[in-house]
C-alpha cells in the first residue's frame, strides 16, 4: 500500500515538474514577458477543432499569451471548403496578426485523393496523381487535398494585409469507427502531412509540423463515433479520437506559441 502511494506521489511530482519546465521554457522564449502577445490577435482557422465547438483552444492561447484569439473554424467542413471564396473572404475580413491553420480533419487522405505537384515527389512515388495549380482569381475548383491547401496559401498571400502572418500546421492523426476505417490509417495521415509539407515549401509558408512534434500515441485514444460528444473527455490527448482535449490543446498551443516567438523547430 505504501509503495502504491509513493508511486502516485512520484507520478504527481513528475507531471508538475514537466509543467514547470514547459512554463519556464515559454517564459524564456518570451524574453521574460509572461504575456508576450498582449495586444496581438491570432486567428484560428480550419475545421471544428478551431471553432467555437471547443472554446478551450481559444481560452488557452489567450491565457498563456495575453493575445486575443478568434476562432473561425468551419465545423464538419473539408479543406476544399476552407479554400472557397466564402471561407477565405471571412478569414481575410478578420483583422489579425497571425493566422494558424489546422485543416484536413474531414479529409480522410485515401489513396488518389491527396495529389502532388511534383513528379518524383514522395507522394508521386506513392501513386498520387500529379496535379496543376488552381486559379486563385476564381472560386476554388480543385479535386485533390493538395490543391485545396495550396489554393488557401496562395489566396491568403494575395489578400492578406502586410502585417498578417500565416502558420500552417500539419494535420493531426485521428481514428473513427474502427481500425479499418480510412480515417484511422497511419498511411493516410502521413499522406496529408506530406501534402502540407510540400505546399509550405512550394509557397514559402511557415509550417508547424504538429503531426511530427506532438507524436500522439493513438493506441491510447478512443475511437470517434457520431454524433460528436462535446462534453465528455474520453482520452489522453483527445476528447474522442478526433478533437484534442485540454491536455492535447495545452501541448499544441505550447508549440504554436514557441513558433510565433521563434523558438520551435520542426523535427
Amino acid at each position: 500500500m505504501r509503495e502504491g502511494k509513493n508511486r502516485g506521489k512520484l507520478l504527481a511530482v513528475c507531471i508538475l515538474g514537466a509543467m514547470a519546465v514547459t512554463a519556464a521554457a515559454l517564459l524564456l522564449a518570451s524574453g521574460g514577458n509572461d504575456l508576450p502577445l498582449r495586444g496581438r490577435t491570432i486567428l484560428l482557422a480550419g475545421d471544428s477543432r478551431s471553432s467555437d465547438d471547443y472554446t478551450f483552444y481559444k481560452d488557452t492561447l489567450e491565457k498563456k499569451t495575453g493575445c486575443t484569439a478568434v476562432t473561425v473554424g468551419a465545423s464538419g467542413k473539408t479543406a476544399a471548403f476552407n479554400a472557397s471564396d466564402e471561407y477565405m473572404d471571412r478569414v481575410l475580413g478578420e483583422k489579425h496578426d497571425w493566422s494558424i491553420w489546422l485543416v484536413g480533419g474531414n479529409d480522410d487522405g485515401s489513396p488518389g485523393t491527396v495529389g502532388t505537384f511534383r513528379a518524383g515527389s514522395p507522394l508521386a512515388e506513392d501513386g498520387e496523381p500529379v496535379v496543376d495549380e488552381t486559379d486563385i482569381s476564381k472560386d476554388y475548383g480543385g479535386t485533390t487535398f493538395i490543391q485545396a491547401v495550396d489554393h488557401i496559401m496562395r489566396k491568403y498571400r494575395q489578400g492578406a494585409a502586410e502585417n498578417m502572418k500565416m502558420i500552417f500546421c500539419t494535420d493531426l492523426p485521428q481514428q473513427r469507427d474502427s481500425a479499418d476505417s480510412p480515417w484511422s490509417r497511419k498511411e493516410n495521415w502521413e499522406r496529408k502531412r506530406l501534402a502540407i509539407l510540400e505546399c509550405c515549401e512550394k509557397n514559402g509558408v511557415d509550417c508547424l509540423d504538429l503531426y511530427g512534434l506532438c507524436a500522439f500515441d493513438m493506441t491510447k485514444e478512443p475511437m470517434y463515433t457520431e454524433p460528436t460528444d462535446k462534453v465528455n473527455d474520453r482520452g489522453v490527448y483527445y476528447m474522442d479520437g478526433l478533437h484534442p482535449n485540454r491536455r492535447g490543446i495545452d501541448r499544441i498551443t505550447d508549440l504554436e506559441i514557441r513558433r510565433i516567438l521563434g523558438e520551435e523547430k520542426n523535427p
